[in-house]
């Protein structure tokens, strides 16, 4: 075993595109020649190479003069990439060596497995040495002679250690459709086609393996002029002496793998698996398919679930890996299946044919009872071949797949796999680091469980990490996890990278489609938490059905999870899609952020189907996806109750990607969602941000509208001093002959906000001059809006004829403009006037606000009616009960009208 290397521990690999790494940083390796250099110290790791035979390995005989400058400055270029590991790169009068260690190079680590496996003849090693091989071209696009002998040596490596491991391994499965792949390449190679012929042959695919040597007899003569050697003409003699009909020795298998011993919770989910295996339950038919996100433990739910059955199916219990979303491993083909299977209960020389095969298969077990576990399975179509033909035998499939398929054709029924519930995810920590740790840490406990997504895969990679090294403690571990960019790295162990979150994600990404890949990558562009069909498709850039069809291909593989119209994302997975997104292009994001942006402000400004023209200085959205449309205020509201985390997080996204106007007009469009779901902290974080684009892009009306914004903000947390600054600022901009109906709103909020300060005499001024304004302009809204103004101050100040005189007339162009918010308004303030004047009618007035205020979601004003019929104390309703109900939603958005309240209680109303 290699002694570590004390400092940054470098990374390598070759065995596909050239990278290196130093922990969770990727070395940018620079232009073609300087990755080429860097390759040549990799493979002579420890070894010096002096300047002349670098130059000959990277330029080859025709070097230019330039060569040696080049390799210099190619060299100082690699010290600066490698930043804190530059000392691992060494240079003296003799040239130049890089110390690597070789576990940390993959191709010094199969080179290492090679000779291993050769030297033990063991089919592991071949096994462990052929998975570090990724699909494509060795050290791509890397120049040089050296490195171009390198990938055909390496090449031909690869091909010995596949045909090695073919003549010394039993039959198995996918050993024949490896080597499959290997002729077109090497179509003249006899050995490899004599071990090929004798894998078909074996796993009774007799006519596939002479076909094999008629092939190749074909190829020899036509393009060598040669006959096969005697030697594989003696194999094809030997093959054809076997070719005898299908024999059948029964044996009793027993392949369930071991139990895990860290299995917890799943109590609802087994005992629907194991009802349906005894057949206490309701069946039609003896097959179960599990189904979830990968590592979210499906296998140990299935083979827990096997060995309680294994009494029940005496015959047998087979388990068969299809290799559904296996990286080091192509998926089983149906055939490759069903050799294993037939041969798992004895049979031998099976028929050529897949429809002879089946045939055979469900034959053997026609009245056979016995269970079998299809794990890993890619989809319905891999396994409709495999599944028994009778109702004596129980199957249970796995898959990240829904398996549509399976219930639609053969009335399986589906066990959908969620996370651990947070009792059992904290009992599988307890299970995995002992009990006491987690009772010592139990906030740090239940904080790792969230972060994992509860998922028992990630939880026990976070569990060995915890006990594995010295020291650490569960609040350690958190600290990193809650990096979110830096998360998946730590749920992986150490030079293992198919025990990781990452690894298991990329199996199911490596099954997408193109365009769902691409949607998967744009979702981690989104800085939300959901998407629906619509604003997918804007987010996509293509049609809202393209977009719908590649959100269900998504969920359909467990990566998005679907509830009514609206698909989520485990944070983990989310993650992942956010690294991917990272290989988009620049400009692809910037791009996605835009149409997001422009669809939301296309659906939101057209609230009330355009209630009133704002008349904001901004260019109007531009949406190829159609936005949604609302019938009233009421409907935009609630929509935007549901849209607001997306909504918020893609604005907090804006600001840093520049995209100043569309991220302050949305900000400012979101005025209704805030004065009525509250929440003023968040809104002045947001309108922060929005100032600093309006500021960037010189838009003083911009500016005014988001200083007229913070002012109520600021006045919902009780600080009035400062909403009226902010309202005199914006009023100080607003200096152009055009800009009446942004004073209107701004004069009558500057009178609100006085008032509210129980400043009354400076508030009537801006109320009549608001007032004013708007019976010159003519426009309902406003109109009702300064009548909600001066209606409001009148109340407050018990000029009670005078309120109902200014908001009777508000209430007829509130319903005119359909503005539901300010018509509930005027009707608590008439209803206050309305009970100061004696009159019955107070209640219901603060009755119609509460109705009007429920129908559209406004919390705030709900609280302010049931406050109002509490007061009035309405007859038939418990005073104290609608305070506290009127309580409640003032607390719930933390508005100063709480106090009010709880005076009122205390008093005893």
């Amino acid at each position: 075993m290699a002694t570590p290397m004390a400092g940054p521990r470098l990374r390598v690999t070759g065995l596909g595109p050239l990278t290196a790494t130093t922990g969770d940083r990727e070395i940018d390796l620079g232009p073609p020649k300087q990755r080429a250099v860097f390759a040549v110290l990799a493979l002579c790791s420890g070894v010096t190479v002096s300047r002349d035979e670098m130059v000959a390995r990277v330029w080859g005989e025709s070097a230019p003069a330039t060569a040696a400058g080049s390799l210099h400055t190619y060299l100082t270029g690699l010290r600066r990439a490698l930043g804190d590991a530059q000392d691992l790169l060494i240079s003296d009068r003799a040239g130049y060596r890089l110390r690597l260690d070789r576990a940390m190079f993959d191709v010094a680590r199969t080179e290492d497995l090679a000779t291993r496996a050769r030297t033990e003849k063991d089919p592991a090693l071949y096994e462990e040495a052929l998975a570090l091989w990724p699909a494509g071209t060795l050290f791509a696009a890397v120049p040089g002679p050296f490195v171009a002998q390198t990938r055909e040596r390496l090449a031909g490596l690869r091909l010995r250690l596949l045909i090695e491991h073919a003549e010394l391994a039993p039959p198995a499965a996918g050993v024949a459709e490896r080597l499959l792949a290997e002729v077109p390449a090497h179509p003249f190679d006899e050995r490899l086609r004599v071990v090929l012929m004798r894998v078909l042959q074996r796993g009774g695919r007799t006519s596939d393996a002479l076909a094999q040597y008629a092939d190749l007899r074909r190829v020899l003569a036509a393009d060598l002029g040669i006959s096969p050697s005697p030697a594989t003409q003696a194999a094809y003699a030997e093959i054809l002496d076997d070719d005898r009909p299908p024999t059948v020795t029964v044996t009793r298998p027993a392949q369930l793998p071991h139990d895990n011993e860290a299995f917890v919770g799943r109590s609802d989910e087994l005992l629907v698996l194991v009802g349906n295996g005894t057949g206490r339950a309701l069946r039609r038919r003896g097959i179960v398919t599990v189904v979830g996100v990968g590592g979210i433990g499906k296998t140990s739910l299935a083979v827990r679930a096997g060995h309680l059955l294994r009494d029940t199916y005496p015959d047998g219990q087979i388990y068969l890996n299809l290799r559904g979303f296996d990286p080091s491993h192509t998926a089983l083909t149906p055939d490759a299946a069903l050799q294993h299977l037939l041969t798992s209960v004895g049979a031998r020389n099976l028929p050529g044919g897949r429809e002879e095969r089946t045939a055979l298969w469900r034959s053997l077990l026609a009245d056979k009872r016995m269970l079998v576990i299809l794990d890993n399975a890619a989809s319905a179509e891999q396994i409709e071949d495999l599944l028994p033909g009778g109702s004596t035998c129980f199957v249970i499939v796995t898959s990240r797949n829904r398996l549509a398929g399976m219930n639609v054709r053969h009335g399986a029924r589906r066990i959908p796999l969620g996370p651990l519930t947070v009792p059992e995810s904290l009992d599988l920590l307890g299970t995995t680091v002992g009990p006491d740790r987690v009772d010592a840490e139990p906030e740090s406990a239940r904080r790792l469980a969230e972060l994992c997504d509860r998922s028992p895969f990630a939880l026990q990679i976070a569990a060995e990490q915890v006990v594995s090294t010295a020291g650490v403690k569960l609040g350690d571990l958190v600290g990193q996890l809650e990096d979110v960019q830096h998360r998946l790295d730590a749920l992986q162990l150490p030079d293992d990278p198919l025990l990781s979150v990452r690894g298991v994600l990329s199996w199911s990404f490596a099954a997408l489609g193109a365009g769902e890949a691409r949607a998967f990558r744009m979702l981690g562009v989104l800085p939300g938490t959901s998407v629906t069909r619509d604003n997918a498709a804007a987010l996509f850039g293509v049609a809202p059905g393209q977009a719908g069809a590649w959100l269900s291909g998504l969920a359909a593989l467990s990566l998005l999870e679907q509830d009514g119209e609206r698909f989520t994302m485990h944070d983990l997975v989310r993650s992942y899609a956010a690294g991917l997104s990272s290989d988009l292009d620049p400009e692809e994001r910037q791009a996605a952020l835009t149409r997001l942006l422009e669809w939301y402000r296309a659906t939101v400004s057209r609230a009330g189907n355009g209630m009133v023209d704002r008349g904001w200085p901004i260019t109007p959205p531009r949406t190829e996806v159609p936005p949604v449309l609302f019938d009233s205020q009421r409907d935009c509201l609630l929509w935007c109750i549901g849209e607001a985390q997306n909504i918020l997080a893609l604005l907090r996204a804006a600001g840093p990607a520049g995209l100043y106007a569309p991220a302050w007009h949305l900000t400012a469009l979101m005025f209704d969602y805030f004065y009525t779901a509250g929440h003023p902290a968040e809104w002045l974080e947001l309108l922060d941000t929005a100032m600093h684009g309006a500021r960037a892009e010189g838009n003083r009306v911009a500016r005014a509208i988001l200083h007229n914004h913070s002012s109520v903000a600021w006045s919902r947390m009780g600080r009035n001093e400062i909403a009226v600054r902010q309202l005199r600022l914006g009023l100080a901009l607003l200096d152009g002959p055009d800009d009446w109906r942004f004073r209107i709103s701004l004069l009558g909020n500057l009178a609100s906000t006085l008032r509210e300060a129980k400043l009354y005499a400076a508030a009537l001024n801006p109320a009549l001059e608001a007032l004013e304004l708007a019976e010159r302009e003519g426009i309902d809204y406003y109109l009702a809006a300064t009548h909600d103004v001066l209606c409001e101050l009148y109340s407050e100040t018990g000029h009670w004829a005078e309120a109902i005189g200014a908001g009777e007339p508000g209430l007829v162009y509130a319903r005119r403009s359909h503005s539901q918010i300010i018509e509930a308004n005027l009707l608590i303030n008439v209803g206050r006037a309305r009970h100061g004047l004696g009159g019955p009618e107070a209640e219901a007035a603060f009755a119609e606000a509460l109705r009007i205020s429920e129908d559209s979601g406004d919390r705030y004003h709900q609280g302010v009616a049931l406050f109002g019929l509490a007061r009035v104390g309405a007859p038939g309703e418990d005073t104290q009960a609608l305070a506290r109900r009127a309580l409640l939603r003032f607390e719930e958005l933390d508005a100063e009208e709480a106090g009010d309240v709880r005076d009122f209680l205390a008093s005893g109303g």
